[in-house]
């Protein structure tokens, strides 16, 4: 038999409809079709984009394996796991019946399976910190075998709390490396999409002007993807003797060489120059970082988005909408 979770919608409105019926439901609003009918997941993809055009096509292949697995992969006596959006808990049950098709069913519970509740409100933290990683994700519906041997062994135990010890906390650590990891890539990928070549000096201008400078926009290279930004401090960018040129670099390929920045600097009479390289510096210009300490700072990407982080609620409404993130609070090792 096999695990799998199933998730009651995305507050958990469908959650109370669940364990009062006693049935697990595919919540697909409008979807009314006899899903047991299709011949395979091409079949069923061809459906999906007929009734949702407007989606995303990466969404529709997701909806397509979460679908096909409910219908045909989750079998009887398969157990199922509903984390609750309601409350800190989890409810479990086992499957009792096949794939039922209610062509008049209330929208959107065309789709259900019958399943029996193990164990209804048991607390989240009763489960190991790697188990509760292993339930969280984007799907609804997703096989989670390689922790079904602690579900039986908590049922044995009557679901009493499991034993944390250092190795878990260690694996815990581990998980949130990972997932810093993670979300850092997908916003590094999301910053190349939607702010190529020049555009990201935009997003570069948007910066400076959340930390609290005027700024000029000067010529645009589109061959190169540089664009040069003037930042000053004060009202009307006069105050505090801070002119500072700025330069940004949008390729992969790392600079090789400050010389013709710091060219540019005096040109425009800057006093400070910020180099903003996508693709970083070489480990020449790594080693000049000291030399021109006081007159030079240097962004790589990695710093880039440090910097977005740092300043993401001061920042307009369309980088917002183009960055789009969600912060969430999670324990830290980093402690002094």
């Amino acid at each position: 038999m096999s695990l799998w979770v199933v998730r009651g919608g995305k507050f958990g409105e469908y959650e109370s409809r669940f364990i009062n019926e006693s049935k697990i439901y595919l919540t697909r609003d409008g979807f009314n079709i006899d899903l047991g009918k299709l011949s395979d997941q091409a079949e069923l993809r061809t459906k999906l984009d007929d009734f949702y055009p407007n989606q995303a096509s990466m969404k529709l292949t997701s909806w397509a394996d979460q679908i096909w697995g409910f219908v045909h992969e989750i079998q009887e006596k398969d157990w199922i796991v509903v984390p609750s959006k309601l409350s800190p808990v989890l409810h479990v049950g086992k499957v009792t019946g096949a794939y039922a098709y209610d062509r008049k069913g209330e929208d959107p519970y065309f789709h259900s399976k019958e399943i029996e509740w193990n164990r209804m409100d048991i607390p989240r933290g009763h489960f190991p910190q790697d188990v509760l990683y292993n339930l969280g994700g984007f799907k609804d519906v997703f096989n989670v075998d390689q922790i079904e041997k602690v579900f039986h062994t908590m049922s044995d135990n009557e679901w009493a709390p499991t034993k944390q010890d250092d190795s878990t906390y260690e694996q815990s650590n581990e998980l949130i490396a990972l997932l810093q990891e993670i979300s850092r890539d997908q916003i590094a990928q999301l910053i190349k999409t939607k702010f190529p070549g020049h555009r990201l000096a935009k997003l570069v201008r948007a910066i400076m002007i959340a930390k609290g400078y005027n700024t000029h926009m000067g010529s645009t290279d589109e061959a190169g993807g540089n664009l040069d930004i003037l930042a000053a401090k004060g009202g009307m960018g006069f105050d505090d003797n801070v002119r500072i040129c700025i330069l940004v670099k949008a390729d992969d390929t790392p600079i090789a060489t400050l010389d013709k920045f710091v060219g540019t600097m005096n040109q425009v009479g800057a006093n400070y120059g910020l180099l903003v390289s996508w693709g970083g510096f070489k480990s020449n210009v790594e080693q000049e970082r000291s030399n021109e300490f006081f007159t030079v700072r240097l962004w790589n990407q990695n710093d880039l988005i440090d910097q977005v982080l740092e300043h993401y609620e001061d920042l307009d409404n369309y980088i917002k909408g183009e960055i789009p993130l969600k912060s969430f609070w999670t324990v830290t090792t980093d402690i002094d």
